[in-house]
């Protein structure tokens, strides 16, 4: 397991620094870890499953389904039909729900309102329910991509499908009101994930990711490194070609920056193993 002081070593004779007298272990952290961060855009090693739910807050928090007589606290959240809205002032829901979006109250309002029935309530619009900002998920702004949605039903896992944001959005955006259960995802921009038919009802969802890795710090240089072998290698020559690149030795830095791209693809290389799905099954 690479830690912060093996790849400090590895760097410095890479550079012919052994004592640390050109580059400071400070300055080679710095290096290290935007290494770390590139060989994870360039492979996509770090790779989890977290899950959450949908519809969810913008903070993170899951909505609660609105439904006549039930409690809820300030600081809760509560979803009817397209849109998340906070509790200002709790109380208990009536069974008239707010009338977003409806004739000329297209968009919900951006001051805080009250609806009939729900008694003393005070709400405030939070967010679009088709809408999880991937800073709300469980690794939060740490999340780089998002590769597959899967939706817990009943007993069932249901895969989504993904579409590219222009298709997702004039096939399944076209109805402001188009609820059901989740069918398909797109993501868009860098920080947002669509999911829909809007949900008609509270879903545990897995999100498969892949997630930047955590700075290493150098004062901690036992730190184990979440990244693992065989892609640990070529953190050391790019980490190189920064320190020479800083240095203004433009030809050395080129050199480190075409090994890292040799170790990165030898790295990919040695993982990508034939897998048999089942030996004794027919392709037919």
């Amino acid at each position: 397991m690479a830690t912060l002081s093996t790849y400090i070593t590895q760097v410095q004779r890479l550079l012919h620094d052994a004592n640390g007298v050109f580059w400071s272990d400070s300055e080679l952290t710095d290096y290290i870890n935007e290494a770390r961060e590139r060989t994870v855009r360039d492979t996509g090693c770090l790779r989890t499953l977290q899950v959450t739910y949908t519809p969810l807050s913008s903070t993170g928090v899951a909505a609660t389904q609105w439904a006549a007589g039930t409690t809820l606290a300030a600081g809760d959240f509560v979803f009817s039909g397209i849109f998340i809205y906070q509790v200002i002032t709790g109380g208990t829901l009536g069974s008239t729900v707010p009338p977003y979006p409806y004739g000329n109250q297209a968009y919900p309002p951006s001051t805080t309102f009250t609806v009939a029935g729900s008694t003393n309530m005070v709400f405030q619009y939070d967010s679009p329910c088709e809408v999880i900002s991937l800073a709300s998920l469980p690794n939060s702004l740490y999340t780089l991509d998002v590769l597959n949605v899967t939706l817990y039903w009943g007993n069932s896992r249901i895969p989504l499908r993904y579409l590219p944001w222009t298709n997702f959005n004039a096939q399944l955006r076209y109805w402001q009101n188009y609820v059901g259960r989740p069918v398909c995802f797109s993501t868009y921009g860098q920080g947002q994930l669509y999911i829909g038919p809007i949900p008609d009802q509270s879903y545990a969802i897995e999100v498969d990711t892949i997630i930047l890795p955590t700075a290493l710090t150098a004062t901690n240089p036992s730190q184990t490194d979440q990244i693992v072998d065989p892609y640990t290698t070529p953190v050391q020559f790019y980490a190189a070609y920064k320190a020479k690149y800083k240095e203004q030795s433009y030809g050395e830095a080129e050199i480190f920056k075409q090994e890292y791209a040799k170790h990165i693809q030898a790295a990919i290389n040695s993982t990508f193993t034939r897998r048999i799905p089942d030996p004794y099954s027919s392709p037919y």
